[in-house]
């Protein structure tokens, strides 16, 4: 009998990532977004293998996320969910070692394994030192591009400065190694008093490695790690089944994409599809530093042309993005505020492009965007149903006006160039 985990993600399109490793091995998979303070009653999702909880708790500070995290699973019942994941970005941007302690004092875990690598999409963890293409993490476009820039690129340095638990590592040669020699690092790890474990991994083999020695341990270890380690942790729960998406993609006919990402990767990829005449709209600057109570006018003009458009096929909305990097200001960092009016304007065209849901597939690619659209078209609930690209991930909204509706989510710096051109086709020309 497959035992149950829940995944707690600090944004939604991580959320969404790491529960479609899941999907993908043909566990029954829920991504919920619970408003802050919110009581989340686990006896409710039994039927779910995999419960995924969206905290949106990455831009909040370190004691807001604690205690976030920790009145979130208030009602926790290990019997119900045996195996935890505590899902981080794989450029470990956030409350980590925060979060991680939050999870280990409410669900009494003895120990917690850390592996943030994902080899697919060139992030790795060697020496110590997280590697995103082939820089060290603190020297990359996307240590620049969050709220909180980071400046360190050693992982054990980050959570010994962010944890009140001790810290261990054990490096690429024990990972490498056998299971036994990988065991013996562990045991040693821990007979110096190390709670939280992090672990080198340059390839996938070293990924499974991790989840094996994990898996053969009587009582599990809290995993914490990106999409990478939980396509692992997610093979040890339902080994039988290979890589599918559950259901045949059904053909959307109106496709929208919101883009809310300051990432060049992204912006790159929305070229190549206007370039092929796809219809295009960029939020205007007066919408962003204008009185929000005297452009009521103008977002409705700009929403119903967006609208019409929709209505039509497909139809992208974008920011600058240079107004989605993150600028501290007295009240709201800037790229919350663009990202907030962005779904705004996006939902104002949705209502007005009187589409059916499932006619309606929407793309969206950042965290922050991403989770006000869905907040505001109702639903607080998505039925993940696997990955059409390597971090490009499909569900279905569930619940609201909206119930039906595809639902697509892709983290800014994912994807190659022709990511996007190949997600349209495949919705709009989906293989029987």
């Amino acid at each position: 009998m497959t035992q149950s985990c829940l995944l707690i993600a600090d944004d939604l399109t991580g959320g969404a990532d790491a529960g479609a490793q899941f999907a993908k091995k043909n566990l029954r998979t829920l991504l919920l977004s619970p408003q802050k303070n919110e009581k989340v009653y686990f006896q409710k999702y039994i039927s779910q293998d995999v419960l995924v909880i969206n905290t949106n708790s990455r831009d909040l500070s370190p004691e807001e996320a604690y205690r976030l995290i920790s009145s979130l699973l208030t009602e926790y019942e290990e019997r119900l969910f045996p195996i935890l994941y505590k899902k981080i970005d794989s450029t470990l941007r956030g409350n980590i070692g925060y979060e991680i302690d939050a999870v280990l004092e409410k669900t009494n875990n003895h120990l917690c394994f850390v592996a943030p690598s994902y080899p697919e999409q060139n992030r790795t963890l060697i020496g110590g030192i997280m590697i995103v293409g082939e820089k060290p993490l603190a020297l990359t476009e996307v240590a620049r591009r969050t709220t909180s820039p980071i400046q360190e690129s050693h992982v054990y340095k980050i959570l010994q400065a962010q944890s009140n638990n001790r810290v261990g590592w054990i490096d690429l040669t024990h990972v490498a190694s056998s299971s036994e020699g990988l065991k013996k690092a562990v045991e040693i790890e821990k007979s110096k008093g190390n709670r939280i474990i992090i672990f080198d991994a340059a390839t996938r083999q070293d990924l499974k490695n991790i989840a094996e020695v994990g898996f053969s341990l009587e009582k599990k270890p809290l995993f914490v790690g990106s999409a990478g380690l939980a396509e692992e942790v997610a093979h040890y729960m339902n080994p039988e089944n290979e890589k599918f998406l559950s259901r045949k993609i059904r053909p959307c006919q109106n496709i929208f994409i919101i883009s809310g990402t300051a990432s060049s990767v992204t912006h790159q990829q929305l070229k190549r599809i206007e370039e092929k005449g796809i219809p295009s709209f960029q939020l205007p600057l007066p919408l962003i530093v204008g009185d929000w109570s005297k452009t009521r006018e103008e977002r409705e003009r700009f929403s119903e042309k967006i609208a019409h458009s929709l209505s039509r096929g497909i139809c992208i909305l974008k920011t600058p993005p240079e107004m989605v990097t993150p600028i501290e200001s007295p009240d709201v960092p800037v790229h919350l505020k663009v990202t907030k009016i962005l779904a705004s304007l996006a939902l104002g065209a949705i209502e007005r492009s009187q589409i059916r849901p499932n006619d309606l597939a929407l793309i969206l690619t950042g965290g922050e965007t991403a989770q006000h659209t869905i907040n505001g078209l109702g639903p607080k609930e998505i039925q993940i149903e696997g990955e059409l690209l390597e971090g490009i991930v499909i569900g279905r909204l569930i619940g609201g006006d909206w119930n039906g509706a595809t639902i697509i989510t892709k983290a800014g710096a994912f994807g190659k160039e022709d990511a996007l051109e190949k997600v349209i086709e495949m919705l709009t020309q989906p293989k029987t």
